[in-house]
């Protein structure tokens, strides 16, 4: 059977209309271009949260972005989180994928070590979707990493996204600071794939998976992505290179349609600086290819 969808998912890439078209995006000013335009801000106690401009938050290169320092004002805590959010409009039944990339680091005293970076989260219409813990700050280095998850409303209309950032110390100018950018929502048929942790150099992070219950899957990675081809009876499109493509792995999701298994990044350096894309297809009923992204390494 994995020798099927090793044939369905990787078979001659052959041009043919997709079963279902995909990638709409939803999100208005994910990339944060020039100001918070479409977001609306607010929640608990924070310093210098707003719209940044020249940070690197995806190790990509510099760009605008949502930054903050997160936590309290004064101890003791717990302190509420802060947050930014827009309404979005959702159809009934239909999968979207979120994904953002986040940043944490100590651009305010970058030779000392701290406790906690602090957390990122992201909900839509009050359900979770994903979470991020950045963990404690080690001199120099800055944390990167994707939220991504999955989200199938239960009804049609308008509904609140919220990103929000918390940390249960003090904030002041010089506390680590957490950045997001490229905050996206997107219809999808097939599944999602991101890597879920820090990238450092030399870490331990996990592949995950989510689509349906209980079915085989497939991941990819190549040095380059495509416009888009088809696969005869396949939903979506294959958007990496076809000619640096090669196969990560094979499993099945679970009960939940889910799969996070180990995996290592290499030390290597030039991971720091060369994007790796990655896209996922699965087996239920119709084969289907979910949407690629690409990521690079940190230290």
């Amino acid at each position: 059977m994995k020798s099927l969808v090793h044939l369905v998912l990787r078979g001659a890439l052959l041009t043919a209309t997709p079963l279902l078209a995909q990638g709409t995006e939803w999100v208005v000013n994910g990339s944060f271009t020039g100001s918070l335009a479409s977001w609306t801000s607010g929640g608990g106690f924070s310093v210098n949260a707003g719209w940044e401009a020249g940070w690197d938050t995806t190790g990509q290169g510099a760009s605008d972005s949502y930054g903050v320092n997160a936590g309290g004002q004064a101890l003791p805590g717990p302190f509420a989180p802060n947050w930014i959010e827009q309404t979005i409009f959702v159809v009934q039944g239909l999968t979207y994928e979120f994904r953002c990339d986040v940043s944490g680091a100590r651009p305010g005293n970058p030779t000392t070590a701290n406790a906690d970076i602090g957390s990122v989260f992201v909900e839509i219409n009050s359900v979770l979707i994903g979470r991020h813990d950045f963990g404690p700050f080690n001199p120099g280095e800055i944390k990167r990493a994707q939220l991504a998850g999955v989200y199938v409303p239960a009804a049609s209309g308008n509904v609140t996204l919220r990103v929000s950032t918390e940390r249960q110390f003090v904030a002041t100018a010089t506390s680590p600071r957490i950045n997001i950018d490229n905050v996206s929502l997107r219809d999808t048929v097939g599944p999602t794939f991101w890597i879920d942790g820090n990238r450092l150099l030399g870490s331990n992070v996990l592949s995950s998976v989510r689509g349906a219950p209980n079915v085989f899957f497939g991941s990819f990675a190549a040095l380059g992505s495509s416009a888009g081809v088809s696969f005869p009876g396949v939903a979506g499109l294959y958007t990496l290179d076809p000619a640096t493509t090669v196969t990560l792995r094979f499993g099945v999701l679970d009960a939940a349609g889910r799969s996070d298994l180990p995996a290592a990044i290499p030390t290597s350096p030039l991971l720091l600086s060369v994007p790796i894309h990655y896209q996922a297809g699965m087996i239920a009923g119709t084969p289907s290819l979910g949407l690629e992204f690409a990521v690079v390494a940190s230290q």
